[in-house]
């Protein structure tokens, strides 16, 4: 005949499945929103990445038009030195009344300098101490905008990661908690289910310092 089960065991296997059942439920339900979480944290990191990469392609855009600018602009330029050079003084004004306001302020302040005369005048109108490449200002806010969002993308990746780690340990608290009252042996029971417990303790505290989405 099979020995029957110290009463004491048997008490004690009594009070730990309704604290598993408990724990198993809970459980289920710190899964379901650390799962939530992590998937509403993956949605932001895309959308960050979204504007990131935006941000970028702006700032991209506005170098190159600030860059084809001063083709277009330096190309003027050279063609009133080479008309002055040939004292075509007609064309040299042509070309003079049709720089943009930037380009004419430059050109004025480097005519001011005498640069004909003076020799330490800087060598054309587009150094940067006179002209700014269109664009600049706003190309480099687009990129400061860009590295913001890239960073804040990533933040919102890892924690993320974090809600997937923690349905990873709430896991282990279901296999755990599920075969604690299927062991014969009870401080093995007891122990599995001391475990389930721990970890469960660790993962909730864990979850509830982390930032909601």
């Amino acid at each position: 005949m099979p020995m029957a089960e110290n009463p004491a065991n048997s008490s004690r296997k009594k009070w730990i499945e309704p604290v598993v059942v408990i724990v198993m439920a809970l459980t289920t339900c710190c899964t379901a929103w650390c799962s939530y979480q992590s998937a509403a944290w993956t949605r932001r990191s895309n959308r960050l990445l979204n504007e990131y990469n935006a941000l970028e392609r702006r700032a991209a855009l506005l170098e190159v038009q600030g860059n084809q600018a001063l083709i277009v602009h330096s190309s003027m330029f050279m063609q009133l030195l080479a008309a002055r050079q040939a004292g075509n003084t007609q064309l040299a004004t042509f070309y003079a009344e049709r720089f943009p306001p930037d380009v004419k302020k430059a050109y004025d302040a480097w005519l001011a300098q005498k640069p004909f005369e003076n020799r330490a005048a800087d060598p054309h109108p587009f150094v940067p101490s006179l002209y700014e490449v269109r664009g600049t200002e706003e190309a480099a806010a687009a990129r400061a905008d860009a590295a913001q969002q890239l960073a804040a993308a990533r933040e919102s990746g890892n924690r993320s990661g974090q809600y997937l780690a923690n349905t990873v340990l709430f896991a282990t608290v279901l296999f755990f908690a599920g075969t604690a009252g299927k062991f014969e042996q009870p401080r093995v029971r007891l122990s599995a289910a001391a475990f389930a417990v721990a970890v469960f303790v660790f993962a909730t505290v864990r979850m509830l310092l982390m930032p909601a989405a």
